[in-house]
This record gives C-alpha cells, sequence and structure tokens, in this order.
C-alpha cells in the first residue's frame, strides 16, 4: 500500500516545492520506489522545477478521467517518477475532489504531494487525499503563524503530522527557534535545511540539488529527512571538507 505524504505550508514562498522534489528523489536514491505528484493545480510549478514545460498528459487528465495515472507519469534523468500538473490556464477547473482515488491507485511505495499553499478549498481537498503530513515553513513569525493554522487543520482532519521542515535556516536572531516553532505547531521539527546558494543553482539547472549538488549543505539535510522517513540514517562521507577541496567528491 502506498504512503501518501503531503507536502504542505501556510503560505506560499517557503520552498516548499523545493523539499518535495528533493526529498522525492532523496528516498528514491535511498532506493524506495517514489512518485512526486504536483496537486497544485492552480499554480503549478513542479513541472518547471525539472524542466518539464510541455507534456501531452498532466494531473487534471487524470482528475477528470480521461487517462489513467501512468500516462501522465514522467521521469526525470535523476530517475525520478513525477507527475505534474499542466501551466495552461484551460486546467485551472480541473476538480481535486478525486485526488485520493488517483492517489491510491498509483502502484509507488511513497507518494509525494506537493500541495497547494494555503488553506483555501482546494488545499483542504488536497490535505484531504493524503495519509501523512509535512509541514514546510520558514523560521518567520508570518510563516510559522501560517504553519500553526495548517497543523490545527491536519490534525481536525486526523491526519498524520510527521513534523515540521524549517527551510532556509539562517540561524539568525531575528529567527525564531527551534523551540519555539515547535511549542506554536505542536510538531517535532524533523529537518532544518540550511539558506544555500546551490538551491537556486540547481533550480537554474532543472535538477534537484540532491542530485547537482549532492554533498551541499542542503542535500545532506534532505538526505537525512528522508533516511528518518524510512527509519535509517544518514551520515556524510567523513572528512568531507576535505574531501571537496581535493576534488574528491
Amino acid at each position: 500500500m502506498s504512503k501518501i505524504i503531503g507536502i504542505v505550508s501556510g503560505k506560499g514562498g517557503v520552498g516548499k516545492t523545493v523539499s518535495a522534489v528533493n526529498l522525492g528523489l532523496a528516498l528514491h536514491q535511498f532506493g524506495e520506489d517514489t512518485i512526486v505528484v504536483d496537486a497544485d493545480t492552480s499554480a503549478s510549478n513542479l513541472g518547471m522545477h525539472l524542466g518539464f514545460y510541455s507534456f501531452p498528459n498532466s494531473l487534471q487528465n487524470v482528475l477528470t478521467g480521461d487517462i489513467d495515472a501512468d500516462r501522465a507519469t514522467y521521469m526525470h534523468h535523476t530517475g525520478l517518477r513525477v507527475i505534474p500538473s499542466a501551466i495552461d490556464l484551460n486546467s485551472l477547473d480541473a476538480s481535486v475532489s478525486k485526488l485520493r482515488i488517483a492517489l491510491k491507485s498509483l502502484p509507488n511505495k511513497y507518494v509525494i504531494v506537493d500541495a497547494p499553499p494555503g488553506l483555501d478549498e482546494d488545499s483542504r481537498a488536497v490535505l484531504d487525499a493524503c495519509d501523512d503530513v509535512i509541514i514546510v515553513t520558514n523560521a518567520e513569525i508570518p510563516a510559522v503563524t501560517n504553519a500553526v493554522k495548517v497543523a490545527r487543520v491536519a490534525q481536525d482532519m486526523k491526519k498524520n503530522l510527521l513534523g515540521v521542515v524549517v527551510n532556509r535556516a539562517q540561524g539568525t536572531v531575528w529567527e525564531l527557534t527551534p523551540q519555539e516553532v515547535e511549542m506554536m505547531c505542536e510538531a517535532p521539527i524533523i529537518g532544518t535545511i540550511p539558506e544555500d546558494v546551490n538551491i537556486k543553482k540547481s533550480i537554474f539547472e532543472k535538477t534537484p540539488v540532491v542530485a547537482q549538488n549532492p554533498y551541499s549543505a542542503s542535500s545532506i539535510e534532505y538526505k537525512r529527512l528522508a533516511a528518518r522517513l524510512i527509519g535509517k540514517t544518514y551520515e556524510p562521507p567523513k572528512f568531507m571538507g576535505i574531501k571537496k577541496l581535493l576534488g574528491m567528491l
């Protein structure tokens, strides 16, 4: 049976889609049968993160019953399987009410769902289609305040809240502390992804950072997060800093 994990956020711009694709690829690299689904049908950009600009079939075609999910599945050159959402205006009317049926039809062990941000009707419908939930936020008061709202809705829906991922962490005095984030969200922090220029480079190169720069600071944390979800421990190579300087990594 598939494990359907919704990657959600209270607001846009916190790095939810980046986290979805990198977590998905990290799970794939650990040998787990994984697919990432772009369920943001009104403002999709997961495909663009991976260089998919034009594709004949999308999640919208699956939701309308035109095709099976396998016909809307594409493989990135890294080996990651993806179901993108269409970006054309003609697809905005697709309803996500049948999303859970579509997700349950997937044969993959892990289904990572990139949900739309916020708590509008579509966002709640996508959240309802998932079994487990990971909330992505920045350690800033507005982002965490909105994350709290999502956490409460997820709990009201009886979803399994796996925890919070703090993205673009810089460790400055202007950020909320991990203890404050956990207290506000009433959920543990299961991953802290540092601010990393390699993320911008990876988006430009249309390749998730865990493949584009596998030993960057953000890649290591995404791998640790993936390992945690499957009950493993990830440790980067010893003397990694020295090896990178010597061109050995």
